[in-house]
């Protein structure tokens, strides 16, 4: 990948541990944008599930103003974030890669709160998101790959660590070409 286009309202969805909230802070850092994280909207302390009828009031003040990178996926809020988005990257690497990185992640910050994770919800190691984690391509990446599909406008479908790569290289070289409408 040569260049990588990047408009101003940018969604990152894909399953646990493919790199969403990494690859947001990195194009938030490298354009200017707001950087913002579902598990900091969804859940509330003590990894208790915020009310379903409270999300799409709070996703929607999120992205009232332009200017963001949004990961994570919640199926009840795709469409709203969707509507606003320029630009989709869905991360749809292998189900082992995302275990491994999500067990790294328990392990290597268990009991602390993660940057992209709402106060309150300290790593911990849950058999049931385990399971979710897993699973995921059987459960939630058909939903992705059929909205990804949907997606009337610029669109990155990175299937590979080296994908990935390439494609954050595209961000940073000199060679870029990034969209930022006003």
């Amino acid at each position: 990948m040569k260049s990588a286009e990047i408009g101003r309202n940018v969604m990152i969805v894909g399953s646990p541990g493919s790199g969403k909230s990494t690859l947001a802070q990195q194009i938030g850092a490298r354009l200017g944008l707001r950087v913002i994280h579902i598990d900091q909207i969804y859940w509330k302390p003590g990894w208790t599930a915020r009310d379903s009828g409270e999300l799409p009031a709070l996703v929607t003040e999120a992205i009232g103003s332009n200017g963001w990178v949004f990961d994570g996926n919640n199926s009840r809020t795709m469409a709203l974030r969707g509507e606003k988005a320029d630009t989709l990257i869905y991360l749809d690497l292998p189900r082992s890669l995302c275990m491994r990185r999500v067990l790294k992640r328990i392990a290597l910050g268990y009991g602390r709160v993660r940057p992209d994770m709402a106060a309150g919800c300290p790593e911990r190691l849950d058999p049931d998101f385990l399971k979710w984690v897993w699973t995921f391509p059987r459960h939630s990446a058909p939903g992705l790959a059929a909205f990804y599909e949907a997606f009337p406008r610029r669109k990155y479908r990175l299937c590979s660590t080296m994908e990935v790569e390439a494609f954050r290289r595209a961000l940073t070289s000199e060679e870029r070409h990034l969209a930022l409408p006003s």
